[in-house]
């Protein structure tokens, strides 16, 4: 049952007619205004650490997935631009090597 304000009037009181007013008031400030059944245990928050662990391991792998697919897109426009690239090479040194023996053909 959590204490009300009543309750905790009477036992500092009852405290201070025990021990003093200074080390009752002391002794009081640890006791929390709600009840204990409030207060949030090791297992409440491992529960709750788990359940965001799990939460931020679907996230990464969703991030991931995501990623890889960027990536694999990515490299197929590479691969398609190095490949035009390197056919417009070889026209080029084709068209140098043929131009090169006409002329010395014609020289």
């Amino acid at each position: 049952m959590a204490p009300d304000e009543r309750s905790r009037v009477e036992a500092t009181q009852a405290l201070a007619d025990q021990v003093g007013a200074a080390a009752a008031a002391a002794l009081m400030e640890c006791i929390p205004p709600f009840g204990w059944h409030e207060i949030a245990t090791k297992h409440d928050l491992s529960g709750g650490l788990a359940s965001l662990e799990e939460r931020m391991t679907l996230r990464m792998d969703a991030m991931e997935a995501r990623l890889d697919a960027k990536l694999a897109r990515l490299d197929g426009r590479i691969d398609t631009a190095v490949s035009a690239q390197n056919r417009a090479l070889v026209l080029v040194v084709a068209g140098a090597v043929l131009a090169s023996a006409v002329t010395n053909l014609l020289t």
